[in-house]
């Protein structure tokens, strides 16, 4: 599920930010992008954030301020990297045959020529402050899952309602199907039959098998009633807190098979236009599922 969660505390001379961004995802998946000096705290806290979150792609970010003093940083100089800056702009000047002279500050501001460190030592509490600032945060974010949830329920339900209009008017339809189905079964046995039909030999018994038999295979009664019951089983899902995106998952595609089957089934014009519309629907539901842990 979708969300964004940020949490800031500051401690004497030491500020901790923690930034959730959770976008969807099958699986559970944690990127972490924090300071160095934070590299041990990621396991344990990847375990906390699995504890909330369930599905979706997160990426944790952790900025860590600390006021610069004479022990808590130093500016450390890459005399290497600033030697071959030189050289790179010497030989431009050279293959461009430009008398321009390359400046003391041209060299200074480039890329990691000068950089910053900070202590690499952690401050007393700082660990137990890092978890605070992350709980915040994952606060935070449960909060805005709770309220898209909210949201989410709301159209799953509508769209649920839709599709089972559909299923209605399909069942509605199914008798219309199955005559015309009975008619042109007829029609076609009769026409393998000719020979025994000219020999008066004709089986009536045989054709009224083969048409059962035809129209048994044909009938779309089993596809309704388990499109009903994966619509019943759907909407209990939905009601439950405890609600798994995985299981709605495998409902989804449940649905899209039942109403795929009674398309490659069915000609009646009314049910073609039910299973397309029953088909939108469905994408809907199942792009929706994907925001469901």
């Amino acid at each position: 599920m979708t969300g964004f969660g940020v949490f800031r505390v500051q401690s004497n001379d030491l500020t901790i930010e923690v930034s959730l961004r959770a976008v969807n995802g099958r699986y559970l998946e944690t990127r972490f992008h924090s300071p160095r000096l934070y590299y041990s705290f990621e396991s344990d806290l990847k375990k906390r954030l699995a504890a909330v979150l369930v599905r979706g792609t997160v990426d944790v970010y952790i900025s860590r301020k600390i006021k610069a003093s004479e022990t808590s940083a130093k500016v450390v100089v890459n005399t290497k990297l600033a030697n071959e800056y030189l050289k790179a702009f010497r030989k431009v000047s050279a293959d461009l045959k430009m008398k321009e002279s390359v400046r003391l500050e041209q060299i200074t501001r480039m890329p990691d020529v000068i950089q910053v460190e900070e202590a690499e030592n952690i401050q007393l509490n700082e660990a137990a402050l890092l978890k605070k600032v992350f709980e915040g945060a994952l606060k935070k974010i449960d909060i805005e899952r709770q309220r898209e949830g909210a949201a989410l329920k709301k159209d799953l339900s509508k769209n649920l309602k839709d599709l089972q209009k559909h299923v209605v008017k399909i069942s509605k339809l199914r008798e219309e199907a199955n005559k015309i189905l009975q008619e042109r079964f007829e029609s076609r046995i009769k026409l393998k039959l000719t020979k025994e039909i000219a020999n008066n030999t004709i089986d009536t018994q045989r054709i009224s098998q083969e048409i059962v038999m035809q129209l048994e295979k044909a009938d779309i009664n089993e596809e309704i009633t388990r499109l009903a019951e994966h619509l019943k089983n759907f909407e209990k899902l939905i009601e439950d807190s405890a609600v798994e995106g995985k299981k709605l998952d495998f409902y989804t595609q449940e649905l899209l098979r039942e109403v795929n089957t009674i398309g490659s089934k069915s000609q009646v014009a009314g049910i073609t236009e039910a299973v397309v519309e029953s088909k939108t629907l469905i994408e809907r539901i199942r792009e929706q599922v994907q925001n469901i842990e």
